[in-house]
């Protein structure tokens, strides 16, 4: 059991060029983004970044956000063979419209996803994301939650996982392997 606890939590995990065969986390799923529904399934993309976190996170969301764009802009022109998604744990108060604008802050191709509790709690599962709501007051909390990088394949396969210790030529140079 202690090894299913610390898998996710496991720092700069990538095996190879083949990604990370046997992780049983990832898979595809459709959530809300300020066009309409978003399935990853299509999204026609060699690669996903994906990371989880909300639109009121005081420091790790933005920082992390950010360095997914460095990774993202630091591809060049192979960025375009990459999706960025930026996926709330707090649905409650990150709308289509606020996720959305607060992803395209970071770069205008990221998407912002959302979804009512029960979506946004299976793909969470699916990733195997903590996310847990410290504070009572209903309009002024904050979230707990673990901080990755997921770097997918077009079948949403896991390929890595960046922790937020992990630099930015690396991931780059992570990313740009799997391309």
């Amino acid at each position: 059991m202690a090894g299913l606890v610390a898998f996710p939590f496991t720092r700069n995990q990538t095996i190879g060029e083949k990604g990370m065969p046997g992780a049983q986390i990832g898979g595809h799923f459709v959530l809300e983004t300020s066009a309409g529904p978003l399935d990853t399934s299509v999204l026609g993309k060699d690669l996903i970044l994906i990371y989880f976190g909300y639109t009121y996170c005081p420091d790790v969301c933005p920082t992390e956000l950010a360095r997914m764009a460095k990774v993202y802009e630091g591809l060049g022109r192979d960025r375009k063979r990459v999706s960025g998604l930026f996926v709330t744990v707090d649905p409650e108060r990150d709308t289509v419209e606020v996720v959305t604008e607060y992803a395209q802050v970071f770069d205008p191709s990221f998407n912002g996803v959302t979804g009512d509790r029960g979506q946004i709690e299976q793909v969470m599962r699916q990733y195997q994301v903590y996310a847990q709501r410290v504070g009572d007051d209903p309009d002024n909390y904050t979230v707990d939650h673990s901080s990755r990088i997921y770097v997918m394949d077009g079948d949403a396969k896991l390929m890595a996982l960046f922790s937020m210790d992990t630099e930015i030529p690396v991931m780059i140079e992570q990313v740009r392997k799997f391309l």
